[in-house]
């Protein structure tokens, strides 16, 4: 493989992606990622890695086309990769298939018959008629299918998304649709098999210091405006409450992410008195209840040790992570047998009038989508969710709202004048806000 780097500013995280067939870096340019570098990986004929990316606490990886069986391969050679969110765009990891990937007639052809003439007429049918053609030669291409051929299905690894295109002439979307059922949340999109990455990474990607920045601005109001988060909070703490005696021993190692200020910890950490408490936060502040560290949970947790804590709690934090299956799947690894994951999250009803004026809704999951996700290992004691509605005397109500509780962590292209004028106004002429919480308890197995 090469590796070329589109944007590399010294970013702590990286947007890793792997180029589809006949295409490289150049298929990329003008992508815009904030807060990450962002490289391109492409020639799949040896999957040897050119980096070994030691710089990153975190690194996204976006798979395209025949990229998607080079990334499975990839990743499940070199698993100490801090990879979080992994995204299969227009591709599956059964690349040759009549039923999950590109019908083997057809790719045989496009192999046996590859040319300099038959290879534009290919890049027409993908919708890339106009980008640049790659370094590699025509016989290098050519090369690149038959080792792909040869090689069969890859390796099986975790994806969260799968981006299917309705219009793809490549990979066809019905082929793609029986991949992806049951094992990634499907986003579908209007386009061709070239896709609009931007569109991609603004829906996907989470703008960390973003985040940090827009809760560190409403921290000094958060208490004051954030009523819904608190309700949350007392409701995840009476769930809570019934399973801690299931608990193997005490006293307890708690380790709490997203503490914020101390909602849920004020709660939980008087009645339980945990030997330690642990509290994470991406912000400085300071807590009288335990040992408080900046950092992002995401990825902070994959540097404890196996089986060292006792229970995990996170009260409305976990939609701002990459991936909610990775995180639990390193919770999984920490938690020491018999104990708790106890979170609070938000579902896809979440906020539904600003999608409706136009804004980019964060990639909740369904509860469906959570059941799908509990790790192996993992048993799952409570999953349910809820509706809380506010009303405001007009839409600019509900955006001061917002910025007042730093929860409109994500950066709109939509302006703040169409927002205004699209947000959809109930009968009696006031501003609706819906919070879609969702709740959910896992235990480990003894």
């Amino acid at each position: 493989m090469q590796i070329e780097y589109i944007v590399r500013e010294d970013n702590t995280r990286l947007l890793l992606i792997f180029a589809g067939w006949s295409t490289d870096a150049s298929a990329f340019g003008g992508l815009v990622c904030p807060g990450y570098d962002v490289a391109v990986l492409s020639g799949y004929t040896d999957l040897s890695v050119p980096d070994d990316f030691s710089g990153y606490s975190e690194i996204v990886v976006m798979a395209w086309s025949l990229g998607v069986w080079a990334a499975s391969n990839v990743l499940a050679r070199y698993r100490k990769l801090p990879v979080t969110l992994t995204v299969a765009v227009n591709g599956t990891e059964t690349p040759v298939s009549d039923t999950e990937g590109i019908p083997e007639r057809i790719y045989r052809s496009t192999l046996d018959g590859l040319t300099a003439q038959s290879l534009l007429k290919f890049r027409r049918r993908m919708g890339g008629g106009d980008l640049p053609l790659p370094s590699r030669s025509v016989d290098e291409l050519g090369d690149e299918l038959a080792v792909v051929l040869a090689a069969g299905a890859a390796a099986g690894i975790r994806w969260d998304r799968a981006v299917i295109s309705d219009n793809d002439m490549i990979f066809p979307p019905d082929n793609q649709r029986r991949a992806w059922q049951g094992r990634a949340d499907i986003l579908e999109m209007t386009g061709a098999h070239v896709p609009d990455w931007q569109r991609i990474v603004d829906a996907l990607v989470i703008n960390k210091p973003l985040v940090g920045r827009r809760f560190a601005r409403g921290l000094q109001t958060y208490m004051s405006e954030a009523d819904v988060q608190i309700r949350i909070a007392e409701h995840l703490w009476s769930m809570c409450r019934k399973h801690c005696g299931s608990l193997n021993k005490t006293p307890l190692s708690i380790l709490e992410i997203g503490y914020g200020n101390g909602a849920m910890t004020r709660l939980y950490a008087p009645e339980l008195r945990p030997k330690r408490l642990v509290l994470w936060d991406i912000l400085d502040i300071p807590s009288p209840f335990g040992e408080t560290a900046i950092c992002d949970g995401e990825t902070a947790i994959m540097e404890l040790a196996p089986d060292s804590v006792d229970m995990i709690i996170s009260a409305s934090t976990v939609q701002w992570f990459n991936s909610l299956p990775g995180f639990l799947e390193r919770c999984a690894g920490v938690l020491a047998p018999g104990g708790l994951v106890v979170i609070s999250s938000f579902g896809p009803q979440t906020f539904h009038e600003l999608t409706e004026a136009g804004v980019t809704p964060l990639p909740y999951m369904s509860l469906e989508s959570i059941r799908r996700i509990v790790p192996a290992g993992m048993e799952l004691l409570e999953l349910h969710e809820g509706i809380i509605t506010k009303v405001f005397s007009s839409p600019i109500d509900v955006i001061r709202h917002l910025r007042s509780t730093g929860v409109n962590g994500r950066k709109s292209s939509v302006p703040l004048t169409k927002i205004l004028t699209s947000y959809p106004l109930r009968s009696d002429g006031r501003a609706a806000l819906t919070y879609n919480p969702v709740y959910f308890i896992l235990r480990k197995s003894q």
